[in-house]
């Protein structure tokens, strides 16, 4: 029985433990909250107005893997997974990306979100919707009711088109007032596409279209058809966010050739084209170091030594845009590449920034909007177009038009932009030693359009002093070259069909242009 000195001592004792864990959050900038689930409380860290990606993940019952060289969470369960990491507000959900308010950070190797994150990702996909009490720091999660998602508006769904033609195939976007549940299913003359327990708005009722492979597009009730064009079509539809949409691709099965037995075997020929696009070239310098070193030129020292090592992990031909000191717009970049039937695009540039301590590697893969204000500016110096080309599509005239355009060609391939794009990075932090400034994503006009994974690698800021004696240095540049070819092996590795290295080791062809 416990009498009244020992019940103070213990109220005391428990005061002391308190104002001690107290202490230890405010010296480390962070601080605890409650997460209340299924009539079960469990301690979820904060920092500021941002919360434990991985305490929340845990306690909905999620299994939470870090990759400890990048702090990138995967989290998986319920046929679910999400990739988190810090430095980017595009979180990559099963077969789609959502968008949220602010870029995630890491603070002492704890990953955090903001609260939308938790609102718009996480919770969907426990079926789940929360609330944030900031007067007690406790976050009240119950089971949402109806679909899974749990945060479908009420009204009706309201549906605009847009067909686009991007050779090989054509993609329909149906564009959505909102996020909702959908099901797709190919018939004999096309295929449909049907909206789950909402009533759907329809902008017409039929319109055809000058198109190679749809022929028309037709809305009854909660379904839309995409009409195909011939017989023997094939088609498959897929959710997109930032902004809400369906897209529906429609391309020609792809037929074996017919096998002439009595010819002799051609001489071995990579499946693979890689495309290696050096920054600026020409008139057009880049950024230019302290010392005079130029962009341009150390992007292409470092084009050539990347496009040497990829053969030596992955058979693959790889193509230089440019091999010379030549101007080549930003569009023809990324044609030479659709051209080529290239299945990777990499394109090269020094970082630069007024800011006299940036330093650091960054990978890039495309959105329209930037991840941060310094990925604002990145794209901003990168997107000034050669003199003579065309200037970049203005969003004053129509910017949901511009983002389908834009977005379109790189939809597709958005997830595994992300994974190679993360590939890099890693391998940039372990083999050349640079301090990791995170994926993120940015609207680079050279990525836009390139109908295969592409990204952006900034290998270092020639604006600081020190990185740019070392993007002089042969060593460095073989350094880079080797963590990029590094980081595009383990990305074919998870591919299937590509091919391993065996025999000679396949050459570089440089561009034409």
């Amino acid at each position: 029985m416990s009498t009244p000195s020992s019940r103070a001592a213990g109220a005391c004792l428990a005061a002391s433990v308190v104002l001690v864990f107290a202490m230890l959050g405010s010296a480390i900038g962070q601080s605890a909250a409650t997460f209340t689930w299924r009539g079960e409380s469990y301690p979820i860290a904060a920092a500021g107005s941002d919360f434990s990606v991985g305490d929340a993940a845990r306690a909905l019952g999620f299994a939470v893997s870090r990759d400890t060289t990048t702090g990138v969470l995967t989290i998986t369960g319920d046929g679910h997974q999400l990739v988190a990491g810090p430095g980017t507000s595009q979180v990559p959900v099963d077969q789609r990306t959502v968008e949220i308010g602010k870029p995630m950070r890491s603070v002492r190797g704890v990953l955090y979100a903001p609260a939308d994150f938790f609102e718009k990702v996480l919770f969907p996909l426990a079926r789940a919707t929360g609330t944030f009490d900031a007067t007690k720091r406790q976050w009240i999660v119950v089971e949402s009711r109806g679909t899974p998602s749990g945060s479908e508006p009420a009204g009706p769904l309201s549906v605009d088109v847009a067909v686009v033609h991007v050779e090989p195939t054509t993609q329909v976007v149906l564009r959505e007032s909102a996020s909702a549940r959908f099901e797709p299913r190919l018939i004999e003359s096309g295929l449909q596409v049907r909206w789950i327990d909402r009533k759907v708005t329809a902008p017409f009722a039929e319109r055809r279209f000058d198109d190679p492979l749809v022929a028309a597009v037709r809305f009854e009730g909660d379904t839309a058809t995409v009409v195909f064009r011939e017989p023997g079509l094939t088609a498959r539809a897929y959710p997109l966010t930032g902004p809400d949409r369906v897209v529906v691709e429609v391309g020609r099965a792809v037929e074996a050739p017919p096998v002439e037995p009595a010819a002799p075997p051609p001489p071995a020929v990579p499946a693979l084209t890689i495309v290696v696009d050096p920054g600026h070239g020409g008139t057009e310098t880049g950024a230019v170091g302290p010392g005079g070193l130029q962009e341009k030129d150390v992007t292409l020292q470092i084009a050539r030594r990347v496009a040497a090592a990829i053969p030596r992990v992955v058979a693959s031909r790889v193509v230089l845009t440019r091999d010379s000191d030549s101007a080549i717009s930003l569009d023809d970049r990324t044609s030479l590449a659709n051209h080529e039937k290239a299945g990777l695009f990499l394109s090269l540039h020094a970082n630069s920034s007024r800011a006299t301590g940036a330093h650091g590697s960054e990978t890039y893969y495309l959105s329209l909007e930037s991840s941060d204000r310094l990925a604002s500016e990145a794209a901003r110096r990168e997107n000034q177009p050669v003199p003579g080309s065309t200037p970049l599509p203005g969003s004053a005239t129509n910017p949901d038009l511009d983002f389908i355009l834009w977005d379109l060609a790189q939809s597709a391939h958005l997830n595994e932009s992300s994974r190679l794009a993360e590939a890099i990075q890693r391998e940039l932090n372990v083999v050349s030693k640079t301090e990791n400034r995170g994926i993120k994503q940015a609207p680079f006009r050279v990525l836009a359009g390139a109908t295969m994974p592409a990204v952006l690698v900034e290998v270092g800021f020639i604006s600081h002093p020190d990185e740019e004696k070392q993007l002089r240095s042969a060593t460095f540049q073989e350094n880079v070259a080797s963590a990029i070819a590094t980081a595009v092996g383990e990305f074919f590795a998870k591919r299937p069909g590509t091919a391993p290295v065996s025999g000679p080791t396949p050459g570089t062809t440089p561009s034409a242009r």
